[in-house]
């Protein structure tokens, strides 16, 4: 049975452990199955963890096999490629188009995990654990080069590209999920 849960800083170190395969500069990283941009520290989990939620799937012996951060859509993230994608996203979307929003990710699921739904299971969880009231909309950003995560993504749940930006010597697309009616 899986468990979907916030993180806690226990947590912290399993979580480190399931996105190490995931970085360009990991030895023996396989690019195609997707990819993290960033290599994460258990300063920037906490980090996303206070500011929104760290959210977790673990089996039942407890090991770790996904995880998702969510962020509120404000100035001062700890990112600076998020604060590149909230600029674009405030000048080229009608505000109408940003109702209630946040961020969502960073998100990995481990290799051992692959095809069990966790990825759409974090998703739902997501959902029940964001308040209606203040969240409706959420964005992600997705590296041009990362296919594998822009199908999970625009495939697997339905999310849309709404924008591209470029950051440092990278372009990234945004992607848009707004909450299903049936999580209102």
């Amino acid at each position: 049975m899986i468990r979907y849960q916030r993180a806690t800083p226990d947590n912290y170190p399993d979580i480190l452990e399931v996105a190490e395969p995931f970085y360009p500069d990991t030895k023996g990283g396989d690019r195609s199955q997707g990819f993290l941009d960033k290599r994460f520290t258990t300063a920037m989990l906490s980090s996303i963890n206070q500011r929104l939620g760290l959210l977790i799937a673990e089996d039942n012996k407890q090991q770790i096999l996904g995880f998702l951060g969510l962020s509120p859509f404000s100035d001062g993230s700890p990112s600076p490629v998020v604060d590149s994608m909230l600029k674009t996203l405030i000048h080229t979307l009608q505000s109408e188009l940003l109702d209630k929003p946040f961020i969502f990710g960073p998100v990995c699921i481990s290799r051992q995990a692959a095809g069990l739904g966790i990825f759409k299971g974090l998703y739902q969880y997501m959902w029940q654990y964001l308040s209606p009231a203040q969240y409706q909309t959420g964005f992600a950003f997705i590296n041009q080069d990362n296919l594998h995560s822009l199908n999970a993504h625009t495939k697997g749940l339905s999310a849309e590209i709404v924008g591209e930006f470029n950051h440092q010597l990278s372009s990234y697309y945004i992607v848009r999920y707004l909450r299903p009616l049936d999580h209102s």
